[in-house]
């Protein structure tokens, strides 16, 4: 529909011009010459939600000939503006799909009033229309804002029956390794953010997190690889915010989904929206139960006496899950409204191991081995409440948010582990000649407090400001007992440890922004004092650490013509230590494979700066993208090898610097009505100066990736659509790192009259995915591997029930918690 209106206002602007031009030369005289300085604004809203609407028709006529001046769409934030009119008499007309047209007349510019402010417009519901026409809407693809780039992955065939995993495995400059772990642009210390808000649970239970949440409810991704200093500083890569579908509809609606896999995994959820008068529920549940398989190896030259390690393991693990988030809205007034949302999650899990460990001598003859087996049990609930009250006097323009939140996360894990020798006559494994058990409780908590106030001045000056109180804290317990056999194990003091975390922290943030003809810019400061605390119990030991930093933040974007802009940004964030990077225990759950934490880690601050170039049609875009990353005092791994033991040490280290250099580009392509796609190239330069701890920790690499995704509906109803990633290889500090690729086919048919889905989605087909790595240096050659199972087909089935067309569309920056902030607003493109 916006497409049709783009194409519409082209045409008669084009219309208009040639007539105006034809008249000028008739007359003799160059409108040129006449000032065009005339600005006309207004915000469109619901005229009984008071919500705001985006995308609605705005169309300028002139009052002396009924013809069509010049027209838009309304942005995100429902804002609209018309520039660069000549003097006269107007008046606009206002329509969107399901509204009844409004017409706002009487407006006249001349040299001493060029400016007409229209405030907030309310259209109301057109029931009539609303019953008789049939609605074919379709979204955009992707969105550019002035500090963000928004992307569509509802309703994506390649990741029916997945997860947010696989949505966002599908989102360009991201990247989802084999572990489940998020990158952007190939940098993995990134900020997660659910609905605007950090996800309930941090580090490497983020992981499984997202493995929990189904697909169908996830609405959009919004990108931020420099978000302003409005928001959490936390991440150096920038911001990752997954936005849950919401939609407000005049009845009540909703879905179910069921899907199953080929790895024996299947899945339930559902959701339903409830509009009761003032109250609003919405409700939703996914359940999840997979299975899978993996495996690797590892072979270690020990170049200090000349032996070798041949190490070979193979792991099944099964998981379900039960996630469950809910929204309730009460509309006291007009203006105020008080949410309060929450979201529950349960994760229960098995796995089963097998590490088989061979060592040969200087001539390749295998000198003694042995089989460590495990099985492992964990579980972990997350809780996660808010409770918002927003004031909203005039969308976007003058608003007041005060938010409190509070989420808990528990998880019990045990693990038992038996070693079984390997005897060299009889060339087979022997009984299990010691048992070990590790028995693990670590609960988290986060308790926050929140207010934003937005009031624009006039037309083109908008201030935001807010302060924020932020208090997290983590106990963990870890038991570790030894025995000959399961009944007698013992606890060992020695290899037990209890680790207590809390960090608090107090900010206040300045925002302003604005729009001068084509130039939009944003400027703020961000002003944090953080406090942290850790004590080792078992060892007695505590660790302090407090810290004050100003975080600036600036964007210019420039219109250089209609649907094209460029824009420069600058920010500055920090990436706090994880705890387990903290943590001095060591953990042996392979013993000749160590992992130990460093209490001494600083934070590490990135100075971030990128350029580029965007421009849009209603065929399609195009955004180039060159940036620069400085991280002082980076984090990076760090792998040692005792010669006396054999025990390679993994910890980390804060390094001198590291210089990133990058270039991305993002391109979408329509072709008629059937065929669309999007192609992202992301390469960059990553010099690390480790001079500070090791001359060998110093590294020049150069990394690049791409991916395509394209969709074609090839009739109605019948969508196919196919995904392409590549990673190439790349050195690291101490090594280098293998190529990495994946793909997903699918298709997805309409059924039942467009009220259910079925999909069907093949994940991997050419079974690529895994990896290498790669570790040399002069005390040892390490050659390790990963492969797990990747090719799975997967059906996955959606019924709709309720009035689905009768809709109003929800406030994006509400249902995601987020303002796009800025004068520039956000370019959609169809």
């Amino acid at each position: 529909m916006r497409t049709f209106h783009r194409i519409t206002f082209a045409c008669a602007l084009l219309a208009s011009a040639l007539t105006l031009a034809s008249v000028a030369q008739q007359r003799g005289f160059d409108p040129s010459q006449i000032p065009a300085n005339g600005v006309i604004t207004g915000t469109v809203i619901d005229a009984d939600s008071r919500q705001i609407v985006p995308s609605a028709t705005v169309a300028l006529y002139s009052v002396r000939d009924s013809s069509l001046v010049t027209g838009t769409v309304t942005q995100n934030e429902g804002t609209f503006e018309l520039s660069n009119l000549r003097a006269g008499r107007y008046y606009v007309r206002i329509s969107f799909i399901g509204y009844a047209p409004k017409i706002v007349g009487g407006l006249v510019l001349h040299p001493d009033a060029w400016t007409a402010a229209l405030g907030n417009i309310e259209l109301e519901s057109d029931a009539t229309m609303l019953a008789n026409v049939e609605v074919e809407a379709e979204r955009s693809q992707v969105t550019f804002g002035i500090d963000r780039t928004i992307y569509s992955t509802r309703d994506q065939p390649v990741t029916a029956g997945g997860n947010a995993s696989d949505v966002l495995t599908n989102v360009p400059s991201v990247e989802v390794d084999v572990d489940g772990n998020v990158s952007l642009r190939g940098n993995a210390n990134v900020a997660v953010m659910i609905n605007g808000k950090p996800a309930p649970v941090t580090g490497e239970f983020l992981a499984n997190f997202l493995k929990q949440l189904p697909a169908n409810t996830i609405d959009r991704v919004e990108v931020m690889p420099n978000p302003s200093a409005k928001y959490d500083p936390d991440g150096m890569a920038g911001i990752i915010n997954i936005v849950l579908a919401e939609d407000t509809r005049l009845n009540p609606s909703g879905a179910l989904s069921l899907e199953g896999g080929t790895n024996e995994e299947w899945g339930l959820s559902g959701n339903i929206n409830l509009p009761i008068n003032r109250l609003s529920v919405f409700l939703n549940y996914g359940y999840r139960d997979d299975n899978r398989n993996s495996y690797g190896s590892n072979f270690r030259d020990n170049r200090y006496d000349n032996t070798f390690l041949d190490q070979n393991s193979d792991d099944i693990s099964s998981n379900f899950s039960h996630v469950l988030n809910s929204t309730i809205d009460y509309k006291f007034s007009r203006v105020t409204e008080l949410s309060l949302s929450g979201m529950v999650s349960l994760r229960d899990g098995e796995d089963q191991g097998s590490n088989v460990y061979r060592f040969y001598d200087a001539a390749e003859l295998m000198t003694d081995g042995y089989r460590r087996l495990s099985e492992e049990s964990d579980a972990r609930f997350n809780t996660d409440a808010s409770l918002t009250l927003r004031n909203v006097w005039v969308p976007s323009d003058h608003e007041l948010k005060t938010e409190v939140r509070y989420n808990q996360s528990q998880g019990d894990e045990r693990e038992l582990l038996w070693q079984e020798p390997y005897e060299m006559v009889l060339g087979k494994y022997d009984d299990a000649s010691f048992y070990e058990a590790q028995d693990s409780e670590r609960n988290d908590d986060r308790f926050s407090a929140q207010t934003d106030y937005i009031r624009n001045f006039g037309d083109r000056w908008k201030l935001e400001t807010g302060a924020k109180f932020d208090s997290r804290g983590m106990f963990s317990d870890l038991v570790r007992s030894r025995g000959v056999d399961e009944t007698t194990l013992i606890r060992d003091e020695t290899l037990s440890n209890s680790f207590d975390y809390r960090e608090n922290i107090t900010a206040a943030y300045l925002v302003g922004s604005g729009k001068r003809g084509a130039l939009s810019y944003q400027f703020g400061l961000r002003a944090e004092m953080a406090q942290t605390q850790f004590d080792l119990a078992t060892t007695g030991e505590a660790f302090d650490n407090s810290y004050e930093s100003l975080f600036p933040s600036g964007f210019l974007t420039y219109n250089l013509t209609e649907g094209k802009q460029l824009k420069l940004q600058y920010t500055k964030r920090i990436e706090r230590p994880r705890t387990w990077y903290m943590n001095p225990f060591p953990s042996f759950s392979d013993p000749l494979n160590v992992r130990q934490g460093n209490p001494y880690l600083e934070p590490e601050y990135i100075h971030a700066f990128e350029t580029g170039y965007q421009s849009f049609s209603r065929n399609g875009s195009f955004s180039l993208s060159p940036y620069f990353r400085r991280t002082i005092n980076v984090i990076k791994r760090n792998k040692t090898v005792d010669p006396t033991t054999g025990i390679s040490t993994m910890t980390f280290k804060n390094l001198a610097t590291d210089d990133n250099y990058g270039l991305e580009v993002i391109a979408s392509r329509r072709i008629g009505r059937t065929f669309n796609a999007f192609a992202n190239f992301n390469a960059y330069r990553v010099v690390t100066d480790g001079s500070n701890v090791d001359t060998d920790l110093t590294n020049a690499a150069l990394g690049w990736s791409t991916r395509i995704n394209a969709t074609w509906t090839a009739m109605p109803g019948t969508t196919l659509q196919a995904f392409l990633f590549y990673r190439a290889p790349m050195d690291t500090e101490q090594g280098r790192i293998s190529a990495w690729s994946m793909a997903n086919v699918a298709v997805r048919q309409s059924l039942l009259g467009d009220k259910g889905s079925l999909s069907v989605r093949l994940s991997d087909p050419f079974d690529t995915m895994g990896f290498n790595f790669v570790v040399d240096n002069d005390l040892f050659y390490q050659d390790g591997r990963r492969k797990w199972q990747s090719r799975v087909l997967k059906v996955s089935f959606t019924y709709s029930f309720g009035d689905q067309s009768n809709m109003r569309r929800r406030d994006q920056n509400r249902g995601g918690g987020m303002d796009m902030g800025g004068g520039g607003g956000d370019v959609g493109i169809d």
